[in-house]
């Protein structure tokens, strides 16, 4: 099952592939991505819809406990 989590303050992330910090505002709808590689982070994608012709998904990377106290669950 996938963690989907709502965004309910706003914040910026960085975007994993490159120094780029994306901003996140409220009401934006996340999936995190499983990852072990960096203890007290979490990965996330933007959840934007549908992506045309295979459209690449960017994964950001935020403190966990930051992103806890940003976002809700959803079920």
């Amino acid at each position: 099952m996938k963690t989907r989590r709502k965004v309910t303050q706003a914040f910026e992330a960085n975007h994993t592939s490159s120094r780029r910090r994306e901003k996140f505002g409220v009401g934006e709808l996340l999936m995190l991505v499983e990852n072990s590689e960096t203890p007290g982070h979490s990965r996330f994608i933007r959840i934007v819809g549908l992506r045309p012709s295979g459209g690449l998904e960017c994964q950001y990377s935020i403190e966990s406990e930051e992103l806890n106290a940003k976002t809700e669950k959803l079920n």
